[in-house]
């Protein structure tokens, strides 16, 4: 065990000089099964560590995250079989991920202090999206460096084939979202253990709570006032297994019901555990009855609905919708384009707060909608806290919960955040009427 600790300590020095860019040899590298098990363990132990920075001390270990271990792990041993494979080099299959391994530690910690640090004024969030951008390069750099130092001096043209290693290598960290869904090993505070701690999602007394907390919701719903246009809003929190996503929606509620006249005219519809038989489930089937509920209640040529996704996005562009054991249709962008078209919704405000969202633009964008998601390429697109999610805490938390112009606030967010908008001419009209319409009742209030 000391001889293999030893070889653990040599390794991790050699990666760091491979990280860090120095003069360094394979030679330099213990290599074997024994080792990669070893850098294994310290890989899962650095990001487990990670991890509980960014929730803190009140989360909870989320054994999902040994999932996202093992992906990892076991993309590093195909893609380095098939550099050996490739290149007619057997060691390549054990050399590769030991050196890989030994150089990343630097790495996954400068990560993790950037998804440690709290929230920054917006300022400041600039420089920690330029950082996160820097570790992935580094990454980048470091997996070419990784190939060259294996394959040196055993082959000629080293870097070009250590260029194509390298992206070979990073390739399963740019598409690991898209492969498996994201899971860290620690979870907010609030989430809850769905198998014992709450009532079974799928139980008679739960589903029959469910239909009253739906039309009792629904049957709440204010009809529209004559002569001027009012705001609806519809909150859907889609994920069962993190609470960020219930927290970040019912925040997102209470800013638009205490600042933007909602109240009576707004709906929160949340999978989590916790809200069973308090509030009505995030499903499709559930978001159709509310839209045709609103439809009927709205003066459809005035008024405008609001509608908040906030959830994890899978590979195709929809948002995860999850409350198990039951089994529940994912929501589409297309899916919410046929909802919204079927309801007779004219004028939308769509904010889509998940991962690979850019879909819901696409299927969405008309003269009289607006559609806003994270930006493709921003670091903060799958961040959140244990109660936020990035874009739903600079648009509800902070841009709407002091501006005075929905459709400034919204803009505000875009150039702060890079986040994706798209905005008919016909909709921002639309809003500057909502403005209008809400500072006259506010003046007529101090009267």
């Amino acid at each position: 065990m000391n001889h293999q600790l030893s070889s653990l300590g040599l390794n991790l020095r050699a990666g760091l000089r491979v990280a860090t860019f120095r003069r360094v040899t394979r030679l330099d590298f213990r290599i074997g099964l024994a080792e990669i098990l070893l850098l294994l363990v310290v890989s899962a132990l650095l990001d487990f560590a990670g991890d509980w920075l960014h929730y803190g001390p009140g989360g909870q270990i989320w054994w999902f995250g040994a999932g996202a271990e093992l992906f990892g792990a076991g993309s590093l041993l195909v893609c380095a079989a098939m550099l050996s494979l490739g290149l007619r080099r057997a060691w390549l299959a054990l050399a590769i991920p030991v050196i890989a391994l030994s150089a990343y530690p630097i790495i996954q910690i400068a990560h993790a202090v950037s998804v440690a640090i709290p929230a920054l004024p917006d300022a400041f969030e600039d420089v920690r999206t330029v950082f996160d951008f820097a570790v992935i390069l580094w990454g980048l750099a470091v997996l070419t460096r990784v190939v060259a130092v294996a394959l040196a001096p055993d082959a000629r043209s080293v870097w070009p084939r250590a260029i194509a290693g390298g992206l070979l290598l990073a390739l399963p960290l740019f598409f690991s979202g898209q492969l498996m869904p994201n899971a860290s090993w620690w979870r907010g505070s609030g989430a809850a253990d769905i198998d014992s701690q709450y009532p079974n999602p799928a139980s008679e007394p739960v589903l029959a709570a469910q239909q009253t907390l739906l039309d009792d919701a629904l049957a709440a719903i204010e009809d529209a006032r004559s002569g001027q246009p009012d705001l609806y809003f519809i909150g859907f929190a889609g994920d069962a297994h993190d609470d960020a996503y219930r927290a970040d929606v019912l925040a997102a509620q209470k800013t638009m019901d205490e600042r933007w006249d909602t109240r009576g005219r707004s709906i929160a519809l949340v999978n989590a555990p916790a809200t069973l038989l308090e509030l009505p489930m995030a499903t499709v089937t559930h978001l159709r009855e509310t839209l045709k509920e609103l439809a009927a209640a709205i003066n459809v040529d005035e008024d405008v609905v609001m509608i908040y996704l906030a959830g994890p996005g899978d590979k195709e562009g929809s948002l995860g919708v999850s409350m198990p054991p039951l089994e529940l249709a994912q929501l589409s962008p297309a899916t919410l384009r046929s909802l919204l078209d079927e309801a007779g919704i004219r004028w939308r405000v769509v904010v889509v707060s998940a991962c690979n969202a850019e879909a819901f633009v696409d299927a969405l964008e008309d003269v009289e909608t607006l559609v806003m998601t994270p930006g493709g390429a921003s670091a903060d697109a799958c961040r959140h806290d244990a109660d936020s999610t990035a874009l739903g805490k600079a648009l509800f938390g902070d841009a709407l919960a002091a501006g005075d112009s929905l459709g400034k606030a919204i803009e505000t967010v875009r150039d702060r955040t890079g986040a994706r908008l798209s905005m008919g001419p016909a909709i921002t009209e639309k809003l500057r009427a909502l403005d209008r319409g809400r500072a006259a009742r506010r003046a007529g209030q101090t009267i």
